[in-house]
């Protein structure tokens, strides 16, 4: 741990300590440790606003350095600096890297990073989408960054995490266990630093998930990968904040062409139109990222009669049950439970309201 770590941590435990004014006290200061004690003149000399200078000076006296170290130890998290070597190097080219990363788990070092957002409602189409790329990329090696969220972000951590690939999470909140949000995920962000991954953010310990959080951390999630894959978005979305702020960093934005009348293919078919690199295929991602598939050697080996019937009748497109049923002429009950069987395996997927496609 750097010596004026505590430092660090106390300035951005003062709300308007942002990235761009620690910026301007790493430039003046030799330290941050002289940063925290100087006077509100010498901070208005390194270019900090007279009144937030003052405010700092009245306020610090309830800010203690070394009980800020001490939360990290508390809560098990780390804490890296923009100054420090193993910040990660992407994210620190972009405009307003944050001064601090806290992280809790493995940053994945020396790999590739994609960025995965989109619809939180997403569609069975997007559900899919989201298994059927992740997957063979994590599995690759691709490292999976994502936010967190209901929806296709929590899809594309779940699908990193099925092909034993590594995966970060992104919060727009504290890295506490209270603050961890939506609650409904805690156990994916678990699953996530249990995989050898990390759940990040540059909010210190205690930080609300406030609703104005979200999209300052979007440019997190677009500023560690090389590029930003986009899987349904409304017209109007946090995922398309990613996707531009992806964009002026000059990373690829790859986006998954929907159908023209859905509304969560606007989005994606809008950023087509705007040069984004159009997705059908995993190919289509590991060229740019200059990756070459794997070939699989596994064929899938049905293991009865009945899994070759139901498999042959299954695809890539959504099939109800009630049409397996139908098409392989099988009782009600050989089916099903052929299914759970096949879904352990992972020969089949389920999609819910009882679609299936292969897996």
């Amino acid at each position: 741990m750097r010596e004026d770590l505590p430092y660090w941590l106390a300035l951005v435990r003062f709300p308007k300590f942002g990235p761009v004014r620690i910026k301007k006290l790493q430039e003046k200061f030799p330290n941050l440790a002289e940063a925290f004690s100087a006077s509100s003149l010498d901070l208005q000399t390194a270019g900090i606003e007279p009144k937030v200078a003052d405010q700092f000076v009245s306020e610090r006296m309830h800010i203690d350095p070394e009980k800020e170290a001490g939360l990290l130890s508390l809560h098990g998290v780390k804490a890296l600096t923009v100054a420090d070597e193993d910040y990660p190097g992407d994210l620190k080219e972009i405009h307003d890297p944050p001064a601090v990363l806290f992280y809790k788990g493995e940053l994945p070092k020396q790999a590739k990073y994609l960025a995965v957002v989109g619809a939180r409602k997403c569609t069975r189409y997007g559900q899919q989408i989201a298994a059927d790329l992740v997957q063979p990329l994590a599995a690759h090696g691709v490292v999976i960054v994502s936010g967190l969220a209901l929806g296709i972000d929590a899809l594309a951590h779940q699908a990193a995490l099925d092909a034993a690939g590594q995966t970060v999470a992104v919060l727009g909140s504290g890295l506490d266990e209270a603050n961890i949000y939506p609650t409904r995920n805690r156990f994916v962000a678990k699953q996530i630093i249990n995989g050898h991954g990390a759940i990040v953010s540059e909010f210190p310990i205690g930080t609300h998930p406030l609703a104005q959080n979200f999209p300052q951390r979007n440019r997190i999630i677009a500023g560690l990968a090389q590029g930003t894959l986009i899987i349904e978005a409304a017209a109007k979305s946090g995922s398309l904040i990613t996707a531009r702020l992806a964009m002026e960093s000059g990373r690829d934005v790859f986006a998954v062409p929907g159908p023209i009348n859905s509304p969560l293919s606007e989005g994606p078919n809008n950023l087509i139109k705007m040069g984004a690199i159009p997705v059908t295929s995993v190919e289509d991602i590991l060229n740019h990222l200059g990756l070459v598939k794997a070939e699989s050697t596994n064929q899938y080996q049905p293991g009865s009669e009945l899994e070759a019937k139901i498999y042959e009748s299954m695809s890539q497109e959504p099939k109800q049950v009630d049409d397996i049923i139908r098409e392989t002429k099988l009782a009600t009950a050989e089916v099903t439970s052929t299914l759970t069987l096949m879904e352990m395996k992972g020969s089949a997927r389920h999609l819910g309201g009882q679609y299936y496609v292969r897996g």
